[in-house]
């Protein structure tokens, strides 16, 4: 493995604007932990690319619930090629040379990372790495909502918000592998022309100031939807919960359209629509629902969805890619509101799976 002090990584300094905080540096501020040998719990991996996402941000600047200490490198969703792996890694099929993906413990902006094993998952052949590096947290999330929480079934229909972004374009892909009927709401023609290229079977464009009487508008969708993923809130979430049927599910994901100020999004929902129909309001709490399993729902989560990925069932994409050098481009685009889907960051020169 490279000595940590030649290891390029981006580093937030301090908690604050991302523009003024992150820096592109030569070592990584965990060079002492980089330095050691690989143990029984960890995996050491050269970084292929590394998966992008609003919350990332957020966390830089001091703004969500999942809370960091500075110095660190950002991100966490990561594949990348074992590098050095101990003998219990091994005895759980882990070598030298094996491309794996998951959550790295030490910053995913670095040309090198820890992970522990029992968070990472290796990618099959004929999967890129690019792929495997934004998967498991969009995909995870989404799963686990619309799957583990809200049973979707086939025939059902489910109206995403936010359907461009990053888990809005997850749920597509999951909803239409499922079966489903698929409403894609977003904010303007281009991304929702995204969305019906990736599936959506109904487009509803709600930049106007009259969501519900998009919704009304809209081919046989006000009272029969069985299931609303909201990653959006605000003044959104009302108007699609109204727009759901008898026993329909309201997924809560996050509130994104609140900005850097989520908080601001978060809606005051009449309870009342939730007696009306019987409708239920569920939580997604996607990394602590992890944590308290042990990862063991999720483990399987990702073991099914990348062979969904193999076969071609499941179509992720990743609709943009930067250079390590480039990261403040990326993260510039992600507050511009210029990204859709999932954006991932080219670390090292890619890797071929030999699963």
């Amino acid at each position: 493995m490279a000595a940590p002090n030649a290891c390029r990584c981006v580093v937030a300094r301090e908690i604050g604007t991302y523009g003024k905080v992150l820096e592109l540096r030569g070592s990584h501020p965990s060079a002492d932990v980089l330095s050691e040998p690989a143990d029984d719990e960890v995996l050491k991996v050269r970084v292929i690319a590394a998966g992008l996402a609003f919350p990332d941000m957020l966390i830089v600047e001091g703004k969500h619930i999942t809370k960091a200490s500075a110095p660190f490198v950002p991100t966490n969703d990561i594949c990348g090629e074992v590098v050095e792996v101990g003998s219990e890694g091994r005895s759980l099929g882990f070598r030298v040379g094996d491309i794996v993906f998951g959550v790295a413990t030490t910053g995913g902006l670095s040309e090198y990372a820890l992970m522990f094993m029992e968070n990472a998952y290796h990618v099959p052949r004929g999967v890129s790495p690019h792929i495997a590096a934004g998967f498991e947290v969009n995909y995870g999330t989404t799963w686990h909502g619309l799957v583990d929480l809200a049973g979707l079934r086939k025939g059902e229909t489910l109206l995403i918000l936010g359907a461009s972004g990053g888990v809005g374009m997850a749920a597509i892909d999951i909803g239409k592998a499922l079966g489903a009927r698929v409403v894609a709401c977003a904010s303007t023609p281009a991304k929702l022309e995204i969305c019906r290229r990736a599936g959506a079977d109904v487009l509803i464009d709600y930049s106007s100031d009259d969501f519900k009487r998009a919704l009304k508008n809209a081919d046989d969708v006000y009272g029969s939807v069985d299931v609303v993923y909201d990653p959006v809130g605000g003044r959104f979430s009302e108007p699609a919960m109204r727009a759901m049927t008898w026993g329909g599910r309201f997924v809560v994901v996050g509130f994104a359209s609140g900005g850097m100020t989520p908080k601001s999004a978060i809606p005051s929902m009449p309870l009342n629509l939730a007696l009306l129909n019987e409708r239920k309001i569920l939580g997604v709490f996607w990394g602590a629902w992890k944590m308290r399993t042990g990862n063991e729902g999720n483990r399987k989560n990702m073991m099914k969805m990348m062979e969904m990925v193999r076969s071609g069932t499941l179509k992720p994409r990743v609709t943009k890619l930067y250079d390590l050098q480039s990261f403040m481009e990326a993260f510039d685009d992600m507050a511009k509101r210029r990204v859709t889907g999932k954006i991932c960051v080219r670390v090292g020169r890619e890797g071929q799976s030999k699963m």
